[in-house]
């Protein structure tokens, strides 16, 4: 009887065993894994199952041969296949849905870049990694009509866009803007952002003063921060080191970059995530004649970044909290005193340490037919300078003292409504206010204080079905200044289904900040002074593009931008050596531009390449004549060639930036005329290599070498300006060539 049993058992398990199917899900292209593809499977017997493939594309059915297959995904072709007998892998074709990413900056709904108005640039999270980049303004600084400048003496960056300086440059990270200018300039310093939290950047350029205030004139960069996913619980766990050119050693020299994010679902409803990062930067020597191992050229760094995130979800109601903390600090060691031999070397050292906490609270959900989106958000910001003196030899410090510092505590509100059940289109009303409070040695006469509240609303119109008007205004109210209103409209027209038109204008109007109106900076590399008797600024805008899209695998973009600014606020350095810098309003800066863009998709290659042409002008003094438009070349290159058989990503990141030359008043006689002066830094090309591949299910590795053309300065005939002390003769760009190893280890589990 025993022997029957287990017969039986045996021929049961053994069927069982038959009938367990493996179905595994590719890209066509790549054979990287589709993961969430849908898996309608039925037998013979009209038996079906509902599988969906997990994060290695595998899917397993206990039906039992033969199947018949019907797979659906978002993003590919539809595939169906019937008289399966074992195991089987198939390749899925990319759908155009797949080059429709998703975009949200700007929009009353997500939807897809081809439907939106605006035209609306994607950095992927898919490229973000590829890149290898340990801050955001390595991934930024690869994109068309942006740029960065550097300030040595405080080790901060400003950014600019179509030309325009990062004043008029809203960033935001998930459409709440950030505080914390950091430096000498009224901009964000972009590396004080956590890029690790980051899955993926929006860029709208041309202006958005409708939507987001005056300050963006030149354009929004939105931060979109990774997004807990409700139905897995994450771990992930990131390691980067690499080297600052030849300097390397663990724990001091080079970059170490340590990150870990835990994410997933508490209940059914409650969701959250918390995450840490450490980015320490070891500084970089330069020039040896002129720096030491002690004093350097780049300031040694480090940051400490803390997230968390709590979301509740009901139905189609959700609300979530974010919290983000930043500590840096930079280090400025001095030079090595021993000329007394009777006392221990010392060196007369500095620190600016930054803190911010940022809180925001957003929520999402209908009322009635109305989509509400109400945002609340705190952000306190500080950063200190401290001097101390180091003796070396012992490493002991005495005498620490703050002698500057600046405080930002800024309270944001902004809730809009958005109705889209007409029949002619879409309307949104919205309401906005900012309380900003700035406190510090740096700001002249104590305290400042500044609030404004708008209101705004634009409508989106199908006046066509393939013809939308979006027409809007902004008007509100400043304690400082008398508010003008900002209206936009912005036109887009499809020429055919893959062919489309977009025409825009905007008018701004941007009030001077308290930083520009009362900050006081003064040491050995600084002299500025604000000027609160600034008005506010004036602009227009006009911005035309036009997308083709070939066939799945080919797209061109061509673009153009007009921008005539009024009173614009800018720096002004005297000629004399002991002058301070203030700020003034600049008669007129005009900014023009042209870019275009090509996507390829050849097999297993993705290839972006892409130029632009930007000029400018400005109006130094109403007496002197400057010539016309000054224009620089840019271009760059991203591609990505994968390897099917190992998965294997290897990707090239390449920028030209052309010379970019200005006009400056100087007085070549020393009579106290001036002359209009064509000054400028020279171009310079840039290049990244990198290697990503995926080690089993939970591993991932990446290497590559940064700066391959191992820049570091470029010449620059520039007069000394922008509030810095010292002379030109060169800029400081690079830190020479790089090379990183970055391991990533994620840890997925499903809850049931």
């Amino acid at each position: 009887m025993k022997e029957k049993i287990t017969l039986l058992l045996l021929i049961i398990s053994t069927g069982l065993l038959q009938a367990q199917v493996t179905i595994t899900i590719v890209d066509i292209d790549t054979e990287l894994p589709v993961e969430g593809a849908q898996i309608k499977v039925e037998n013979k017997h009209h038996q079906s199952q509902l599988l969906i493939t997990d994060d290695t594309g595998v899917a397993v059915t206990t039906l039992e041969p033969p199947l018949s297959l019907s797979v659906t995904h978002v993003s590919y072709q539809s595939w169906q296949q019937s008289e399966i007998t074992e195991s089987t892998t198939l390749k899925l074709l990319p759908s155009t849905i797949l080059l429709e990413e998703m975009v949200v900056t700007g929009q009353y709904s997500p939807q897809s870049a081809k439907n939106a108005v605006y035209k609306i640039r994607n950095i992927s999270k898919e490229r973000i990694q590829a890149q290898g980049a340990t801050n955001v303004q390595e991934i930024l600084s690869n994109e068309l009509n942006i740029r960065f400048g550097r300030d040595n003496a405080l080790g901060t960056s400003g950014i600019s866009l179509q030309g325009i300086s990062g004043q008029n440059v809203k960033v935001l990270i998930d459409g709440v803007p950030i505080t914390g200018r950091s430096g000498v300039g009224n901009e964000i310093d972009i590396n004080q952002i956590n890029i690790n939290s980051i899955d993926r950047i929006e860029i709208v350029e041309g202006p958005m003063a409708v939507n987001f205030g005056a300050d963006a004139l030149a354009g929004v960069i939105n931060l979109i921060t990774k997004k807990e996913d409700n139905h897995k619980i994450l771990a992930v766990l990131t390691l980067q080191e690499e080297s600052v050119e030849r300097e390397f050693e663990y724990f001091d020299e080079g970059i170490h970059n340590a990150q870990l994010n835990i994410s997933g679902a508490i209940t059914d409803r409650i969701s959250g995530q918390l995450e840490g990062r450490v980015n320490t930067f070891g500084g970089w020597i330069g020039n040896p004649d002129t720096y030491t191992d002690r004093n350097r050229q780049w300031y040694p760094k480090q940051q400490y970044f803390g997230s968390g995130v709590l979301r509740y979800d009901y139905k189609n109601f959700s609300i979530h909290y974010r919290g983000d903390y930043l500590n840096e600090t930079i280090q400025n060691f001095g030079a090595i005193n021993n000329s007394d031999p009777n006392s221990e070397p010392y060196s007369s050292d500095q620190e600016f340490i930054s803190n911010r906490f940022m809180h925001q609270l957003q929520g999402e959900g209908y009322l009635g037919k109305w989509f509400l989106h109400p945002v609340v958000s705190f952000s306190d910001y500080e950063r200190v300078t401290e001097n101390f003196t180091t003796y070396v030899d012992s490493d002991l410090e005495f005498g620490r003292n703050e002698v500057n510092n600046t405080a930002y505590k800024t309270l944001f509100f902004r809730n809009t409504a958005s109705y889209s059940e007409f029949k002619w289109g879409s309307i949104q009303l919205g309401a906005e206010s900012t309380i900003e409070k700035g406190s510090g040695s740096s700001l002249s006469f104590g305290n400042k204080y500044s609030e404004d509240f708008y209101v705004f609303a634009s409508s989106e119109i199908r006046v066509l079905p393939n013809l939308y008007l979006r027409p809007g205004v902004r008007y509100g109210y400043h304690n400082l200044y008398d508010v003008q209103p900002a209206p936009s409209v912005n036109v887009k027209y499809d020429i055919t289904d893959k062919t489309q038109l977009r025409l825009g204008y905007g008018r701004g109007y941007r009030v001077p900040s308290l930083r520009e109106l009362y900050h006081e900076f003064i040491d050995a590399n600084h002299n500025i002074l604000g000027n609160p008797l600034l008005t506010p600024e004036y602009s227009h805008n006009t911005n035309l593009d036009i997308t083709r899209q070939f066939d799945d695998n080919v797209s061109l973009s061509l673009s153009g931008f007009y921008n005539n600014i009024t009173d614009r606020i800018t720096f002004f350095t005297p000629q004399e050596s002991n002058g301070a810098t203030t700020y003034l309003n600049l008669d007129k800066f005009k900014s023009t531009g042209t870019k275009a863009n090509l996507s390829l998709k050849i097999a297993n290659i993705r290839l972006n390449v892409g130029a632009s042409y930007v000029g400018r002008y400005q109006l130094l003094d109403e007496e002197v004549d400057v010539p016309g438009f000054v224009f620089n070349w840019e271009a760059n290159t991203n591609a990505t060639y994968t390897v099917p058989q190992s998965k294997t990503s290897i990707s090239a990141f390449y920028k030209y930036n052309g010379p970019l030359e200005d006009y400056r008043l100087v007085d070549l006689d020393g009579d106290g005329e001036f002359t209009p002066e064509l000054q400028g830094i020279e171009g310079y090309h840039w290049l990244d290599l990198t290697i990503t591949q995926p080690i089993g299910k939970h591993f991932t590795v990446g290497t590559g070498a940064k700066n391959l053309f191992d820049i570091t300065a470029i010449d620059n005939n520039f007069s000394s300006g922008g509030g810095h002390g010292g002379s030109s003769g060169s800029t400081s760009v690079g830190y020479g060539r790089s090379y990183f190893l970055r391991i990533n280890y994620q840890l997925t589990i499903k809850n049931k």
